[in-house]
């Protein structure tokens, strides 16, 4: 299962409601009980193009799910 697909599937969601913003908080909060290295960092940078709408290269999981949370508690 892709990441996107366990993060829509966990917080009860359907993957496109996880761009709405009053849903980040759930989002941050499974991010939080997965395993970085779970996924590829390729999964990471794909979830994260299709949450911010923005292309990012992380090579490194851990780095992208900690950049994922980042940007989902600024929001």
């Amino acid at each position: 299962m892709a990441l996107i697909d366990e993060v829509a599937d966990q917080c009860g969601l359907f993957i496109s409601d996880l761009k709405a913003q009053n849903n980040h908080s759930v989002v941050a909060g499974i991010l939080k009980q997965i395993d970085a290295d779970a996924f590829s960092a390729a999964d990471w940078n794909h979830f994260m193009a299709y949450l911010f709408e923005e292309e990012e290269t992380f090579t490194d999981a851990k780095q992208a799910r900690q950049a994922c949370l980042d940007k989902l508690n600024t929001q």
